[in-house]
């Protein structure tokens, strides 16, 4: 649909050819306003150059107002027309436009927002009105200065002066200034958008006005001014389906072709009564066309903004899906490289610094990747956190810019008032070729692509030379997708065995660095998951997967309430067992439903909250550290322990150890398993070991392996090792009956509770309303 935008409100270029030009166009028009003289006045029913005057400042600024009042006076020379009266005229022009540059630039610092039908109205009343006023003003005081005196007195000379300064500004003050801005433009924008339909509108008004003026001279003076009429149709017809600068300019041929055609008046008759009657006539044209055209373009604009908002992003301005693969599909033959790249995470930035903070740093993402890749490619944000950048082929090694973008992302880190964060991007780049056929799987594998590298696991199968095709990746992600709807199936029922096909617990004993099996601490509860025919589902692949789709809460809650049933159905007691740690996600720790859980849990089993150890990885408990530190405290409320996991692997710093309210800190097995060569892991655990016994922390080691690194750790002041080398993993509930033939007093204990352990059963593994320790 035809369209031109709204002519920008700065000045255009401006050099002295510009200047000479507008001033030659002054004169020339001028000129030709002769031929529309009023009687004995010697004035014009229409002076168009006042109205371009004003258009050509409005559109090149001031400066161009120095070449119009040089033009003014050398026409007024060229006509012999006195000093005094050429002074006044000039300093009418000046004035009159220097008044509406002034009022339109107030106005156009608010026309923003703005619907086109009120910006053509103030347009006009800011124009028309004082312009006219100061030009008739001034301009009856210039004729009344002429020798002799005009005839008709003050009051005629008033009246047409005034209508042909309020047609001249009206007609072709809009119209000069869209066509300076078009012409500077040179037409790229296709403002008149010339088609077949404008030939036959323009050379209908040419015809109509030819008939008018043969029925006003053969036919007869009723006939004429009737057919004049037939000139609304067309203009009403230009303003529907034509742009505004095509408005405007059919409107003034119009209205000028109507004042050529005028039929002489006859003898007797009054010629005031003939201006009245083409005053009239212009106005309602001149309405009925700006109107007309100013609502249609407000339709345009509208539907040009629903367009966008299907199109592009609302946040950072980048195409959406539906705008990128429309867009790749009309860009034309030629390869493409797409580059995706994903904050994964982002759902923990969102945890610690709010969505407001969230969208600033998107919006710096999207403008660090337009600043860096240029003009020539297409921006997208698809979705939250995910950006795609379409790079042509043609525009060089798009590799040394992936790396260029994975160096500046990575990592980035941004200060807010009571935070820092830092983002963690993740990159994929996917080719295609010419012809290839776009669809939703390319945006898919793409953003599979990023989620490979984001991903160590994937990663590694990546670098090993993994198919990267569309196809293959979309086989992958659908076997993801078959995995998390089997994993939803496996948390609807209670933990098996690893003989059997769904989820099962199995746990590692903690025991103490000194070899005293006395001091040892407890176990660490792990989550199994057996495929049919018992074969296993590996957590490094699974557990990443659920972190993904948003499940940790569920099987986090799952595992919760199958560690209290098998307690409760074997009789296991503090003493018995020690501690029982269990693994918390960084999506549990901003779980609401958490703490009511596990306090319902307390209350149906009747165990000792200090049976209980929870873990939180240290990347939760940065990213999310006030609700860390709030779930870590509700937690020691009750009774039980707390723990940091995996600590010196994120970007925590012995300060976090501080504001967490905890009891075990768990050192990373990275700084264990080679503690017994590297100097620098073992600064590190004497570090750790130091800052935690200052603060009376427990520190346990994980990944313990030989009884050589046992006895360094024992000897650096670990309190517990955890590891392959200690004790290797086995099923939770043959833990549990190993303690029961071990101790028959367990088992004693353990007799009245198969009617509760019946109970947790019933409930498939949540826990049953009503349900007490005694029943």
């Amino acid at each position: 649909m035809p369209s031109t935008p709204v002519p920008a409100t700065g000045p255009l270029p401006f050099d002295h050819r510009r200047g000479l030009a507008g001033a030659l166009l002054w004169m020339v028009v001028a000129q030709a306003s002769q031929a529309y003289a009023f009687g004995s006045l010697d004035m014009s029913l229409v002076w168009p150059a006042d109205g371009i005057a004003i258009g050509l400042v409005l559109a090149y600024g001031l400066r161009m107002l120095w070449f119009l009042g040089a033009a003014v006076a050398l026409w007024h020379a060229l006509h012999s027309i006195p000093v005094l009266q050429s002074l006044i005229g000039v300093v009418a022009l000046v004035a009159a436009v220097g008044l509406v540059w002034w009022l339109m630039q107030r106005d156009r610092r608010h026309e923003a927002g703005r619907n086109p039908v009120a910006t053509a109205i103030r347009f006009h009343a800011l124009t028309v009105l004082p312009g006219a006023a100061v030009l008739t003003a001034l301009g009856s005081w210039q004729f009344l200065l002429a020798p002799g005196g005009p005839p008709g007195g003050v009051l005629r000379v008033a009246g047409v002066m005034g209508m042909s300064e309020v047609f001249g500004i009206l007609l072709f003050t809009r119209l000069t200034e869209m066509a300076a801005h078009a012409l500077d433009g040179g037409w790229r924008a296709g403002p008149l958008q010339w088609a077949r339909w404008q030939t036959f509108c323009l050379a209908g008004l040419v015809l109509v006005m030819a008939m008018a003026q043969w029925g006003s001279s053969v036919v007869g003076a009723g006939i004429g001014p009737s057919v004049r009429y037939v000139v609304f149709l067309l203009v009403a017809w230009a303003a529907y389906r034509g742009s505004p600068l095509f408005v405007h300019l059919a409107t003034a041929l119009s209205a000028l072709t109507l004042l050529a055609f005028t039929p002489p008046l006859p003898a007797g008759h009054s010629p005031y009564l003939m201006v009245l009657d083409q005053a009239v006539l212009m106005v309602c044209l001149a309405a009925l066309s700006f109107f007309a055209s100013a609502t249609m373009e407000h339709r345009r604009q509208m539907e040009r903004s629903l367009h966008e908002a299907a199109s592009n992003d609302g946040l950072t301005g980048f195409l959406n899906e539906r705008g990128l693969l429309k867009a790749l599909k009309a860009a034309g033959p030629g390869p493409v490289h797409l580059i995706g790249m994903s904050l994964h995470n982002l759902e923990h930035v969102v945890d610690l610094i709010g969505l407001g903070p969230t969208r600033e740093i998107e919006q710096d993402v999207s403008i660090y990747l337009r600043n860096q890749l240029g003009r020539g490619c297409l921006y997208a944000r698809p979705r939250d956190g995910f950006f795609v950048v379409a790079v042509p082929v043609a525009a060089g090694d798009v590799h040394a810019r992936l790396l260029q973008l994975r160096t500046a992302l990575d990592g980035r880190r941004y200060v807010f008032v009571e935070h820092s964060v830092r983002i963690q991007a993740a990159f994929g780049l996917l080719p295609l070729d010419e012809g290839q056929a776009l669809g939703d799987d390319v945006l898919a594998a793409l953003m599979l692509l990023c989620e490979v590298d984001g991903d160590p696991a994937l990663s590694d199968r990546h670098a090993q030379g993994m198919d990267l095709a569309p196809g293959h990746l979309m086989r992958i992600r659908r076997g993801q997708l078959s995995q998390i709807e089997a994993l939803k199936d496996a948390l609807r029922l209670p933990a098996g065995s690893p003989e059997t096909s769904g989820l099962w617990l199995a746990c590692q004993p903690i025991r103490s660095a000194h070899g005293d099996h006395d001091g040892d601490l407890g176990v660490e509860v792990l989550l199994r998951w057996s495929s049919g025919g018992g074969s296993p589902h590996l957590p490094g692949e699974f557990l990443p997967l659920a972190e993904r789709y948003g499940l940790m809460p569920q099987v986090d809650r799952w595992v919760i309430t199958q560690v209290f049933a098998a307690l409760v159905a074997h009789g296991i007691s503090r003493r018995d067992l020690g501690k029982v740690a269990i693994n918390l996600s960084g999506s549990s720790v901003s779980d609401p439903r958490l703490l009511a859980h596990i306090d319902q849990c307390l209350a149906a089993s009747g165990l000792d909250p200090a049976m209980f150890c929870f873990e939180v990885t240290e990347t939760a408990g940065i990213v999310q550290r006030s609700r860390a530190v709030d779930l870590l405290a509700s937690l020691r409320a009750m009774g039980a322990r707390t723990s940091l996991d995996d600590f010196g692997t994120g970007l925590a710093t012995f300060d976090y150890l501080k504001s967490l309210p905890l009891d075990f800190v768990k050192i990373d097995g990275s700084f264990v398993r080679d503690v017994l060569s590297s100097r620098v892991d073992q600064r590190v655990v004497l570090a750790i070991c130091d800052v935690a016994r200052t603060m009376g922390l427990t520190t346990i080691a994980e990944f313990v392996e030989t009884p050589a690194q046992r006895s360094l750790l024992a000897a650096y002041g670990v309190d517990y090792v955890q590891g392959f080398g200690i004790a290797k993993p086995l099923p939770f509930t043959q833990y549990l009956q190993q303690l029961v033939r071990r101790d028959p007093r367990t088992a004693a204990q353990a007799a009245p509770a198969p009617a509760l352990a019946g109970r947790w059963q019933a409930g498939h593994g949540r826990l049953v309303p009503g349900l007490a320790p005694s029943e």
